[in-house]
């Protein structure tokens, strides 16, 4: 089976999409929007992660955080 990424105007996509549906394919509808949204919450959870390891450090008492006064006194 071959995988194939395609871009279509929004007004021809739907007949394209049915007859690649009526020979057998299967259809993943991917918009812009949601391309980007996807992206952003990859980086969300990449983050959330890094902070989850950092408290885990810190908690084994491999690392040193910075309180609350030294975050506020870079700003």
């Amino acid at each position: 089976m071959i995988t194939a990424e395609v871009k279509l105007k929004e007004k021809d996509a739907e007949m394209i999409l049915k007859v690649i549906s009526k020979l057998g394919g299967k259809v993943k509808v991917i918009s812009p929007e949601n391309a980007k949204e996807s992206s952003a919450k990859k980086k969300f959870k990449a983050d959330l992660e890094d902070a989850f390891h950092e408290i885990k450090l810190h908690q084994e008492g491999k690392i040193k955080l910075k309180t609350a006064r030294e975050l506020l006194d870079e700003l």
